[in-house]
């Protein structure tokens, strides 16, 4: 099997492995986790808002937009339009947020290869342009830093010590 194919396989699958790796990571987590989860989900309706308001087609266009006489299934935004990218906002969504919760180098840096591979495979196969890339991962960092700080500060921050209740240590 090729190297090349191998590679652009992680960066079309990126998303959905930072994604399933998070969930795993966060697992015992579960405050971070929920949060992770619902930024998730917003980080995909914000996508779909913005490319239904800003409309820029991707590099390929779409040729099917232009044969309004047959008859076509229902399309929606993300799948048309290309800014921004779906891809590069939910990678950089995930690694943003790992890196936050559990700062460490070796994950990161895992999780920051894969996201660049992403990049590149959207571009390379030219869904996506530069800029439509850059901007999706530039949305999907600030949202996971506003997800994390509502984590730390609102959720995490509010969990009261277990008072003592003088029962023996079962360890």
């Amino acid at each position: 099997m090729n190297p090349l194919y191998i590679i652009d396989l992680i960066g079309y699958y990126g998303p959905q492995i930072l994604f399933g790796s998070s969930i795993f990571l966060l697992y015992k987590k579960s405050n971070y986790l929920f949060v992770y989860i619902i930024g998730f989900i917003l980080d995909t309706m914000l996508n779909f808002l913005i490319k239904g308001i800003v409309k820029q087609p991707r590099p390929k266009g779409d040729i099917n937009i232009f044969k309004p006489n047959e008859k076509q299934s229902a399309r929606i935004s993300s799948d048309i339009y290309g800014m921004p990218s779906g891809h590069s906002q939910h990678v950089f969504y995930s690694t943003i947020f790992i890196y936050l919760v559990f700062k460490n180098t070796n994950i990161t840096l895992i999780y920051a290869v894969i996201s660049i591979l992403t990049l590149i495979q959207r571009v390379k196969y030219q869904n996506h342009y530069i800029k439509q890339v850059i901007v999706g991962a530039l949305i999907g960092a600030c949202l996971a830093y506003y997800m994390y700080i509502y984590a730390d500060k609102k959720i995490v921050g509010k969990l009261l010590a277990k008072k003592e209740d003088n029962a023996k240590d079962v360890a």
